[in-house]
Formats: structure tokens, C-alpha cells, sequence
């Protein structure tokens, strides 16, 4: 029964967050560069400090460093993996018969997919650790789903893409999610040194994002101190989530 509680967890975290921002995006408008960086550094620092002051200590109290470090670059690899079949896609995407503005939208979702399995892997790992700590990063996860949502739906809008079918496409992306959270669960379930290798795993997985990804990615929506700003908040943030 856990097992699908996890996955659950992990379809409703992705599914909700990203709907939050679709729905934001429609009724609300957001077209603010510097709203979206923000976010999107604020939300960095969120997963930082879950990573950083929760997941790899967890793996590390388990006195085996030697697994926690190699699960980190196993993470590490297959964030890289993951990086190019996402360009990988793209390129195939720039041949299909659409508005570029529709492709555009269906690229960031594909990316948006690819990347689900691995942070889902990384919640179903951390679910062996506490209830806390699944919580926290569902919440966390939710959280930086919103922005991931309002840029997939930005173009998806200019393309006239009904709200009803966006909000199919994101429940959809929340399975690939769930999907990741159960094959998480799973394969670091089978015994105590593979918590430990699963959990720096997830630790290696999400730093990647982090650092690869989502700072340079706020940077790059809003170039500003402001951004930064929001990183240091949000990591800060993330800390007095971790003490309740």
C-alpha cells in the first residue's frame, strides 16, 4: 500500500503544481521576466536546502559514505543522460508540422516529462527515510512545479490550446512523476545499502537539475540581482521547512 501512496504523492505534487501554474497563467496573465526568474530561483534554493540539510545527511547517517558518494555521481551521470535525450527530442521536434509556437509548448512539455522520472526516483527514494521528509519534498516539488507550468503554458496559449487540455497534458506528466516515485520506492527497498546508494542517487539527480538547469535557467528569464535574491530566500525558506 505504500508503494501507491507514493506514487500518489508523486502524480499529485507534479499534476497539482503544474496546474496551479497553468491556471495562474491563464486567469492571471504572468508575464513578468522577473516574477518568473524569481520563481524559479526561489524554488531553486528550496530544493538545495532539502537536499543539502535533509536527503544526503539521511544518506550519510547511514555510515556509508562510499555508497552515498557513488550513488551522487550515478545521480550526476544520469542527469547528463537525461540533458541529452532532452536535445535529443528537440531536434526531432523541429520537424514536426506545427505552429512554432505549438511546437515550442510541446517541447517544453516532452523536457518537462523526461525530467519527472528521475525526481519522482528521487521521492520514492526518500520515502524509506520519514513521513516528514516525503512530505516536504512533495511540498517542495509541488512549489517549483508552478513556474515549470506557467512556461510550458505560455506558448501553449499563444497557440490557442484550450485550459481543459492543458490541464490533461499536466495530470499526464504527473504519472510520468508517480512512475518515477514507484521505481524509486522499489529499487531502493531491496536493502539497506541501496537507501543508502538511492538516496545519494536522488541527491546527485536533483543537484544536477539545480545547478544544471534551474539557476541558470532563472538567470536566464531575468538576469538580475533580484534572482539571486530569491535563491538565497528560498534557501532559507527550505531551512525553516526542514525544522517543523
Amino acid at each position: 500500500m505504500e508503494i501507491v501512496n507514493t506514487g500518489l504523492m508523486g502524480l499529485i505534487a507534479e499534476g497539482g503544481g503544474l496546474s496551479i501554474g497553468i491556471i495562474a497563467l491563464y486567469f492571471f496573465k504572468i508575464k513578468s521576466g522577473r516574477n518568473m526568474g524569481m520563481l524559479y530561483g526561489a524554488t531553486s534554493g528550496l530544493m538545495l536546502a532539502m537536499i543539502c540539510f535533509d536527503v544526503l545527511p539521511e544518506a550519510l547517517s547511514q555510515g556509508r559514505m562510499d555508497l552515498v558518494f557513488c550513488g551522487i555521481i550515478i545521480g550526476t551521470l544520469l542527469g547528463i543522460g537525461l540533458d541529452d535525450l532532452a536535445e535529443g527530442v528537440e531536434k526531432k521536434c523541429e520537424h514536426l508540422h506545427l505552429k512554432n509556437i505549438g511546437r515550442t509548448g510541446l517541447i517544453l512539455a516532452l523536457g518537462i516529462a523526461i525530467h519527472n522520472i528521475p525526481e519522482g526516483f528521487a521521492l520514492g527514494t526518500i520515502a524509506h527515510t520519514s513521513a516528514d521528509s516525503i512530505s516536504r519534498f512533495a511540498i517542495i516539488l509541488a512549489l517549483h512545479s508552478i513556474p515549470e507550468g506557467i512556461a510550458m503554458a505560455i506558448p501553449f496559449k499563444k497557440a490557442n490550446t484550450s485550459l481543459g487540455i492543458l490541464l490533461i497534458v499536466a495530470f499526464c506528466l504527473g504519472i510520468m512523476m508517480g512512475i518515477g516515485a514507484i521505481l524509486g520506492y522499489t529499487l531502493s527497498g531491496i536493502s539497506d545499502n541501496l537507501i543508502s546508494t538511492g538516496l545519494g542517487i536522488a541527491g546527485g539527480i536533483i543537484l544536477y537539475i539545480v545547478c544544471g538547469e534551474l539557476i541558470p535557467q532563472s538567470r536566464k528569464i531575468w538576469n538580475g540581482r533580484w534572482t539571486t535574491i530569491a535563491t538565497i530566500l528560498g534557501l532559507m525558506g527550505g531551512i525553516l521547512l526542514l525544522q517543523h
